[in-house]
């Protein structure tokens, strides 16, 4: 191991046990036993097969948009918009999941390259405005999430809905279920951890021989790392910012298409539990390392997973338990928060 690696794995840790302590005081101040509440968090998450695959159920969309931020943010990018993209493949994939007479070999793919194809298309204008413009793409994208969070609520509503969902007491915002066809099969009954875990392993795969073996990912680094020398070294820097922010809306739209497929069944509003800023998040955590990513997003999935059982076995309340886990984790990805706007910040500068 690199002396480079020690550091970072001793500054992890540093900064873990300092979100421990502080989130301690908060449980102290509610009467609770800080011990006592973090083991029944990991009693919850770890203890029995219930918390196991809820854990690696929770796992695997924190994994997938941790791919997507990690294609920003590597090329120097932030990406803020991946909220909107997860809605909008959970979308697609829910309508193209509902046509009729398809077999699965065909049905799955073609929901999945649809949800694909829809994100990237989302951000074909920051993508555009940033390449050709230099235009800051954090406002744009942000912006474009409320709004493409809002256009999914209007899709359905007007359009897709199901009559007995309007006329229900308790209505929800949903579409019709996908045929048998378009689903993604659990890996064992009756957990909701499904087949896209081999999509979030095949990604982090991918992302690790693109970055490490190709020359593509030779650039893509140089240019986050430092983007007047990848302009000297000859790369296309334009270009390879426009398809960053493609390929990373377009990753980030897989992780709702397997929500809708592969867990709900269908696509209902406000299924996603922040898993855009989560996956920012746990790509800064992992240090935009594919091993370190998929170990950040496991963090992340044993938190989901086992805060519930926190609360239920404590007195810990839900917003206690929320402003925890924030301080938790916010301590974990200051360091890696600092590096990418020290980049940012030399871009800028031209240094």
């Amino acid at each position: 191991m690199n002396k480079s690696w020690v550091q970072s794995l001793l500054r992890l840790l540093v900064a873990f046990a300092i979100g421990l302590i502080i989130s301690s005081l908060f449980i102290l101040a509610v009467g609770e036993n800080p011990i006592v509440a973090y083991k029944a968090l990991l009693e919850g998450a770890f203890a029995n097969k219930l918390g196991v695959f809820t854990t690696l159920r929770w796992t695997v969309p924190y994994i997938i948009v941790g791919v997507a931020a990690t294609v920003s943010f590597k090329a120097g990018l932030f990406n803020m918009g991946m909220e909107g993209c997860i809605y909008a493949g959970a979308l697609a994939a829910g309508l193209l999941g509902t046509i009729p007479g398809l077999p699965p070999i065909i049905h799955v793919p073609l929901c999945i390259m649809g949800a694909t194809l829809v994100g990237m298309i989302w951000m074909i204008v920051p993508a555009f405005l940033k390449a050709k413009y230099g235009t800051n793409e954090v406002i744009i994208t942000w912006m474009q999430s409320y709004a493409m969070t809002l256009l999914c609520s209007f899709l359905v509503t007007e359009y897709f809905q199901r009559p007995e969902d309007i006329t229900s007491a308790a209505q929800q915002v949903r579409t019709p279920f996908i045929e048998p066809s378009a689903a993604l099969n659990p890996i064992i009954d009756p957990y909701k951890l499904n087949t896209s875990l081999y999509i979030a392993i095949a990604l982090i795969v991918i992302l690790y021989v693109f970055s490490k073996y190709t020359i593509m990912g030779y650039e893509h680094r140089m240019m986050g790392t430092s983007y007047d020398f990848s302009i000297y070294g000859g790369v296309k820097t334009r270009k390879m910012q426009f398809w960053a922010l493609l390929i990373s809306g377009g990753i980030a739209a897989i992780a709702g298409a397997a929500e809708t497929l592969g867990v709900n069944g269908q696509y209902i509003h406000g299924f996603s539990t922040s898993m855009g800023p989560n996956g920012i998040m746990v790509a800064l955590m992992g240090r935009l390392n594919p091993l370190g990513l998929a170990i950040s997003s496991l963090f992340m999935g044993a938190i989901q997973s086992g805060a519930r059982a926190m609360v239920r076995a404590t007195e810990v309340s839900v917003y206690t338990m929320n402003i925890m886990i924030s301080i938790i984790v916010i301590c974990i990805t200051a360091d890696g928060l600092y590096e990418m706007l020290h980049i940012k910040k030399r871009q800028r500068e031209g240094d």
